[in-house]
């Protein structure tokens, strides 16, 4: 009973917010920034290519940007920048499963279906395969010599540190292969469907019934 009253006000709490913020926030914000259509049609393309990365590397290592101020639109080049991350085992606690990635209902209206389809799977494969190769991008390595502490100048003695990520070095590269294009079919041959995993990290990522359970603070039905 507890956890169905849970529940209930989790609910309540994402239709509030839903009905006092249109699902057309930012592409509206766009459409009053960039008069011209091209340039807002290139922007979104923009956008959405770019989140594809950050859906990418969020969870792949587990990185979270938990407000909305974290992730910084920009409007001159479409690039998506994240101001600040926290890794989930620190601040995503409370979420009894945490989303994969941000792929909220304004974003969505942003990249639109066709977009999501498009530009947004094509980069997340595409760095996904570039990530899982060794030769061109050796991942453990790189996380492994990112994690290690500075060095007081004066003693000599670790500073403390802890990496924005969640993900251990050879889980991330774990993770990077299942996504693969080029090593799924390595594994399942030329018929595997490459794009299969993708698929059901989006539906989990703009699931309501997961939106709901996620930590209030993290803003997820934005």
């Amino acid at each position: 009973p507890d956890e169905e009253a849970r529940g209930e006000r989790l609910r309540q709490a994402y239709d509030d917010a839903c009905r006092g913020v249109p699902d057309d926030a930012l592409l509206r914000c766009v459409r009053e920034s960039l008069p011209s259509l091209v340039q807002q049609w290139e922007l979104r393309r923009a956008l959405t290519a770019q989140l594809g990365l950050h859906a990418l590397l969020s969870y792949t290592l587990q990185l979270k940007a938990l407000q909305p101020g974290s992730v910084v639109f920009s409007r001159a080049t479409g690039a998506v920048h994240l101001a600040c991350a926290a890794d989930l085992t620190a601040a995503g606690a409370a979420a009894e499963k945490p989303l994969p990635f941000r792929l909220t209902r304004n974003l969505q209206r942003l990249a639109t279906p066709f977009g999501v389809d498009g530009a947004f799977s094509a980069t997340f494969s595409a760095a996904a395969e570039c990530f899982a190769s060794p030769r061109k991008c050796p991942l453990e390595l790189w996380l492994a010599t990112l994690a290690q502490p500075e060095e007081d100048g004066a003693t000599g003695a670790p500073l403390p540190f802890s990496p924005p990520w969640g993900a251990a070095p050879a889980e991330a590269a774990s993770r990077m292969h299942a996504l693969s294009p080029a090593e799924l079919v390595k594994k399942m041959g030329k018929q595997a469907d490459v794009h299969a995993n993708l698929r059901a990290l989006v539906a989990e990522a703009t699931s309501e019934e997961a939106l709901t359970r996620q930590p209030p603070a993290w803003q997820a039905w934005l």
